[in-house]
């Protein structure tokens, strides 16, 4: 049976894929730039939390060979294609296959921009054709298959979850400053995100987005916490455990960024129609868009460089 779509729901992701967009385009949009960039992974994240279901008689494998077909299939897909099209331009044809030739083969095993923090002297960077976005989906992944251990345990009890996502929450921030590189499928950073998906379980099931879209006060005083908390924390870049000044205080930042995306989404489903529509077909594919964006901009770079 066909999953049925929210249309909010496929806007709001579209909203995070085109922050994506402008910000790895290079271009500085002030305000818009450094506020989306404070949501446009946990937006992603916290929905994946707002659509989880646990089906009765599905058990641990069941779930991660589904979740395997929708991430995993599609990840080493796309980085394969890179992988070809780049080792056929610069090493087959042009004559200089070397054992260098492979090594993005170890990016793609290992699911990472880099082994050590950004600012490491002498770092190793492991997904260098253009293919570094796509470390979300075996993040995802990641934090999926943890997810659904704690809904299990939890039994869907709120309290037990919430416990439980704060002993891997706690684990998460032992390893970003304990742990001096960054682990293979964004494994730190996936545990992270756990707690995303656990608001997002919780948002869900209380309608908070349905709930505050009729109190634009509460509205507004989101989005001005928001603003205040994200000027404090400073930029971050989840692909790289790039956090702020704060882990704590970027998951309240993160929390309020995607709710507001998701009261914007609605307005946009009920006073909209083309926006509507074009934001959720967006929405809808954001997965090529994330995984090629790249590799397009390098094309029409190259195609605009000719004339």
């Amino acid at each position: 049976m066909e999953k049925q779509r929210i249309l909010w729901m496929d806007i709001a992701k579209a909203f995070g894929i085109l922050i994506v967009l402008i910000v790895h385009s290079g271009i500085s949009l002030g305000p818009v730039t450094f506020l989306g960039g404070m949501f446009y992974m946990p937006v992603f994240f916290v929905l994946a939390g707002m659509t989880f279901k646990r089906r009765e008689g599905e058990n641990f494998g069941i779930f991660m060979k589904k979740k395997a077909r929708r991430l995993l299939v599609p990840y080493f897909g796309y980085n394969l294609f890179l992988f070809l099209f780049f080792f056929l331009k610069d090493s087959f044809l042009a004559g200089k296959v070397t054992s260098e030739s492979f090594f993005p083969l170890a990016g793609i095993l290992y699911s990472r921009n880099c082994l050590f923090r950004i600012e490491t002297a002498n770092n190793i960077y492991f997904m260098q054709i253009l293919n570094a976005p796509t470390w979300f989906l075996t993040g995802l992944f990641v934090s999926l298959m943890v997810f659904w251990v704690l809904m299990r345990a939890s039994e869907g009890e709120n309290r037990k979850l919430c416990a439980m996502n704060g002993v891997v929450l706690l684990l998460a921030v032992l390893l970003h400053y304990l742990c001096p590189v960054l682990l293979p499928w964004s494994i730190d950073c996936a545990l992270y995100a756990v707690s995303f998906l656990t608001f997002g379980k919780i948002a869900s099931e209380h309608g908070l987005v349905e709930r505050f879209y009729k109190k634009p006060l509460i509205i507004l005083l989101l989005l001005i916490a928001f603003t205040g908390l994200s000027l404090m924390n400073g930029n971050v870049n989840m692909s790289v455990a790039e956090y702020g000044h704060s882990m704590i205080l970027y998951l309240a930042v993160g929390c309020l960024g995607t709710l507001l995306c998701l009261e914007t989404a609605l307005f946009l489903e009920k006073h909209t129609r083309l926006l509507a529509k074009g934001g959720a077909w967006l929405g809808q594919h954001t997965m090529p868009v994330l995984c090629l964006h790249l590799f397009v901009y390098s094309v029409l770079g190259k195609l605009l460089g000719m004339f």
